[in-house]
């Protein structure tokens, strides 16, 4: 099941987390830093302040008043609270079991919609790969895969204009590089041609040094992981396209 874009529903989750994470905290005598608490309270004063603008209609946003925010403020307060999240998890990951730290990495991304649905732009990327990544590990229903990729290409279109430039250079684990890869394995899982075509393409444009190697690799699972004949023939173009034996004359 994929988590709905609601703050309310972000909200109400993290103070199930954050029950455990307090109680093994105080169990530690407070050995750990920071206090979560004080990320707790940032994080649900920050949640607060964005449910005012949960029902606002777009060109009518307002958190206080007579002063409505821009979307870049938008877009900075939205970064900070995937900061939060991601100081959380780690913390979490002193104090609590695996799965648990997975829970609250998963919410960087509903969170992270909901703030590009407001016209928010995206600059700190990295937990909301990290916790995406988590989700496609555990769904397998195609159906569902078919919904993250929805989630994930509104991330995509929501990223601050310059990282994409900034990361053409960049190793190959820069957020943006991993985010378009990923996308393009959860088409790939959803057996929808269509949603294949577009992550492909993508992949394509923006990382074309990584596209020969990508759709390499894609022909070596579809055998090994018995994909339907539909997805086959969508890898099979682009593998042909792009590592292809050139001969010269």
């Amino acid at each position: 099941m994929l988590p709905p874009v609601d703050i309310a529903y972000i909200t109400d989750e993290l103070r199930k987390c954050s029950r455990g994470l307090v109680e093994a905290f105080e169990d530690r005598n407070g050995d750990a830093d920071p206090d979560p608490q004080v990320l707790l309270k940032a994080l649900d004063d920050l949640f607060e302040r964005l449910r005012l603008l949960e029902d606002a209609a777009p060109g009518h946003l307002s958190l206080d008043g007579d002063n409505p925010p821009t979307l870049k403020s938008i877009g900075t307060l939205g970064d900070h609270g995937i900061d939060l999240l991601a100081r959380l998890a780690v913390l979490a990951g002193s104090l609590l079991s695996p799965q648990r730290v997975r829970d609250i990495e998963e919410l960087a991304l509903p969170f992270a919609c909901w703030i590009a649905r407001r016209g928010g732009e995206l600059g700190y990327l990295e937990p909301v790969v990290n916790g995406a990544a988590n989700l496609a590990n555990r769904l397998v229903r195609p159906s569902e895969l078919g919904q993250l990729y929805g989630l994930l290409t509104e991330v995509v279109n929501a990223v601050d204009p310059p990282i994409p430039q900034e990361a053409v250079s960049a190793d190959p684990t820069h957020p943006w590089r991993v985010l378009l890869i990923n996308r393009a394995i959860v088409a790939t899982r959803s057996h929808q041609p269509v949603l294949m075509e577009e992550a492909f393409e993508s992949i394509v444009e923006n990382l074309p040094d990584e596209a020969a190697r990508f759709f390499r690799e894609g022909m070596e699972q579809m055998d090994a992981l018995n994909y339907p004949p539909q997805v086959r023939e969508v890898m099979r173009r682009f593998h042909e396209k792009w590592c292809g034996q050139r001969v010269l004359h």
